[in-house]
């Protein structure tokens, strides 16, 4: 029985494991789980920016699968590290109930083998006593000594009486011996099925442990590839997008080559050598532009390298969060070149505010709901010429908002004061 502190602290693990892993998730599992995956799109929305909604969804459903995959096999190595030792102490306690059986079996026939010999001796003693009745009892053992004829006869019937008397005294003792041993036995034997029950007992528990963990390792099995299966099709799904991202991708690229190149031929008429400087390289100028609403960044400018298919595409402005119909502003006085909807930026808004510090700048607002202005009109900064929308190449509500310097897209968060 040293065994069992060990056995408890299995018994508390097991249960342990089980109201962590097997309970039935509450509410506030299944919003957790939620805030998650919420988290989660609003970071590959970042990451991704213009991606169709197909390829977000597949990306999301990716990461959901890589972050749970850790914990899901860790789990599982917890599990079977428990079932393991949960399985070496059910041999265990296999092993102490076939020691106490067999302990119960040799008990029952030691105490078997003394009560038969209890049982002959007090048949021995009970002869005895039936012939010494039949013969008269005590008083003929004195007429028997009284009749003798002869000296010799008395010492002869002397020794006989003896003799008698010596054989009732000893199979007295005798039978006192094995009253005492078959007493013993008889305890023994109680204590000998206690160790049997309390053996049975824990053969039962150590069982039950034993189907409950391999009932969660098999859970924790399928949860992994359930896992495993949810990321393989969410890169089959990703790659799948991309195709769709491609076609996105190049009508977006053939829309801003033509914007591109008019600008760049403006920049070059209005400044000359100047006017060919890559928007890169001309120096910001922090202030030059307003915001044109009030929201958090929530995808900056920049290259993006998809995490699943390894695409790079560049990110040409910075996502403004804000809710649909939140009004948008002129970042800076100018005239509205183009107002109308773009197949990749929804309903668009394209600004041109001149030559600002020796570079011609020029702004767009993208994905709009509604345009709130026309071609040809001129606007003063803070001016309201359209509300957020999610049109176009979009996932959700925000305003996708560029700065293009000479010809070339830039970071517009610099410029905004």
């Amino acid at each position: 029985m040293h065994r069992e502190p060990v056995g408890r602290l299995l018994t508390a693990a097991l249960c342990g494991v089980l109201l962590l892993s097997g309970a039935a998730p509450t509410a506030a599992d299944q919003g957790s789980k939620q805030s998650a995956a919420d988290r989660i799109l609003a970071e590959v929305r970042q990451e991704l920016a213009e991606s169709s909604a197909a390829m977000v969804q597949a990306t999301v459903d990716y990461r959901l699968a890589e972050q749970a995959l850790p914990g899901a096999r860790q789990t599982l190595r917890d599990t079977r590290a428990l079932l393991a030792t949960a399985q070496r102490a059910a041999t265990a306690a296999a092993h102490q109930r076939g020691v106490a059986q067999t302990e119960l079996m040799l008990a029952s026939q030691d105490a078997e083998h003394v009560t038969a010999l209890a049982a002959a001796q007090r048949s021995r003693i009970g002869l005895i006593t039936r012939a010494t009745y039949q013969s008269g009892g005590s008083f003929s053992t004195l007429q028997a000594l009284l009749a003798a004829r002869s000296p010799a006869d008395f010492a002869d019937r002397m020794a006989a009486v003896a003799s008698i008397t010596s054989a009732q005294s000893s199979v007295l003792a005798a039978i006192g011996r094995r009253q005492r041993a078959l007493d013993a036995r008889a305890h023994d034997l109680k204590e000998v099925r206690d160790r049997v029950a309390r053996a049975d007992e824990l053969a039962r528990t150590r069982l039950m442990q034993v189907i409950a963990l391999e009932a969660q390792a098999q859970a924790a099995q399928d949860q992994v590839s359930q896992l495993v299966a949810q990321r393989r099709a969410a890169v089959a799904a990703a790659h799948a997008a991309q195709v769709i991202d491609d076609q996105q991708a190049q009508q977006q690229q053939g829309e801003d080559t033509q914007l591109l190149s008019e600008l760049a031929a403006r920049a070059r008429a209005l400044l000359g050598a100047a006017g060919a400087v890559p928007g890169s390289s001309v120096p910001v100028q922090p202030g030059a532009l307003q915001w044109p609403l009030h929201g958090p960044v929530t995808s900056p400018f920049g290259m993006r390298v998809h995490p699943i298919t390894g695409v790079r595409k560049l990110h040409t402005g910075a996502d403004l969060g804000a809710a649909c119909g939140t009004p948008i502003r002129a970042a800076r006085d100018g005239t509205v070149i183009s107002a109308g909807f773009n197949t990749a930026y929804g309903w668009r808004t394209v600004v041109l505010h001149g030559v600002v510090g020796g570079a011609l700048l020029t702004t767009t607002y993208n994905h709009q709901q509604d345009m709130r202005v026309h071609v040809g009109e001129q606007v003063s900064a803070g001016q309201v010429i359209g509300l957020v929308g999610t049109t176009g190449y979009s996932t959700g509500c925000h305003l996708h908002f560029e700065l293009i310097v000479n010809g070339d897209f830039v970071d517009p968060i610099p410029w905004l004061a």
